[in-house]
């Protein structure tokens, strides 16, 4: 099991280099482009004592190769438009997405899940039919009009949370996650109603109340921890929309993230900074992804015991 997670983590430098390398390219060729300028010789460090080894020049390929290597190894973006450092920019930013990405993911996880599951226990009834038709207008809302809608009640009418708020305290991030949760707890309820309609329907847990068990320890001890397998494989989808959603929410809130400064950096032709944002939001991405991954490998108990029995095959083969 180690294993497989390591494998798993591994994968993450490979699919960012690739993203960042398909980026580079598109922006590299722009007319104008602020890349061109990217210097190639980083002051004497180890890389570029490999360049004049093979006597390499200023290119394309030299330049890819010496701005993922200051990311790799220096944790170096660069510098963005205004001539700052972009890390220092970037260390605030990405500090306040993963807080609002990561309020919106637990509030979807707390409403969702017994959501989906009242809705499948009380199938077809009539509580089962409001929470499908509520579930259904919710996911049919796009984020910038729910966001509208949000701030009309809460700001306007409501009067509970100014207009206009300043993002020093998780308090301030009320909205702009509730926004992004709305949707994301539409479609994960109805994931997880249908995954536990299928799993109370099979013969094990109509064996297991046949026994005589509280329906409650059937439905919550044995049948949701088995339906919840499917839905995690499809977690990661779902985080996947909830954080392209965090780039329009934080536009219209205006919160000081890595979605409102990469849609700043496109109007002003900032294409470091564009790079810089790229980047940080792909291992954001492939991280949630291969979490969810790593979920599903502990919920489900064939990929333990597949990577179980490799290990048993390599050690009786050195026995023998």
């Amino acid at each position: 099991m180690t294993k497989y997670i390591i494998k798993r983590i591994l994968m993450i430098v490979p699919i960012v280099l690739s993203v960042i390398f398909v980026l580079f390219i598109m922006l590299y060729f722009l007319a104008g482009s602020s890349i061109r300028q990217m210097p190639v010789f980083g002051g004497g460090d180890a890389l570029d004592s490999a360049f004049a080894f093979f006597n390499a020049g200023d290119n394309f390929i030299t330049k890819y190769i010496r701005y993922c290597y200051n990311i790799l190894i220096k944790l170096d973006f660069g510098k963005g438009g205004i001539g700052i450092g972009l890390m220092r920019t970037l260390k605030y930013r990405i500090r306040n997405t993963l807080l609002l990405l990561g309020s919106g993911i637990g509030t979807m996880l707390v409403a969702g899940i017994p959501a989906g599951v009242y809705a499948a226990v009380h199938k077809n009834r009539f509580s089962d039919r409001i929470i499908n038709v509520v579930t259904l207008l919710l996911s049919a809302i796009p984020n910038f009009s729910t966001a509208f809608l949000l701030s009309l009640v809460f700001a306007v009418y409501l009067r509970i949370i100014p207009v206009a708020v300043s993002y020093t305290s998780p308090g301030a991030f009320f909205l702009p996650a509730l926004t992004i949760a709305i949707g994301g707890i539409a479609s994960f309820a109805r994931m997880v109603r249908t995954c536990m309609i299928e799993t109370l329907e099979q013969p094990y847990i109509i064996a297991l109340r046949s026994k005589g068990l509280n329906e409650t320890g059937v439905v919550y001890t044995h049948a949701l921890k088995n339906a919840l397998v499917p839905v995690v494989s499809d977690l990661g989808g779902l985080v996947s929309r909830l954080l392209l959603g965090t780039l329009v929410v934080e536009h219209f809130f205006s919160v000081p993230g890595l979605g409102s400064l990469m849609m700043a950096s496109v109007s002003s032709r900032d294409h470091n900074t564009i790079l810089g944002c790229t980047a940080i939001l792909t291992v954001i991405l492939t991280a949630t992804n291969i979490a969810a991954d790593i979920l599903y490998a502990f919920l489900n108990p064939r990929i333990r015991l597949m990577y179980a029995g490799k290990k048993r095959r390599e050690t009786d083969g050195e026995r023998s």
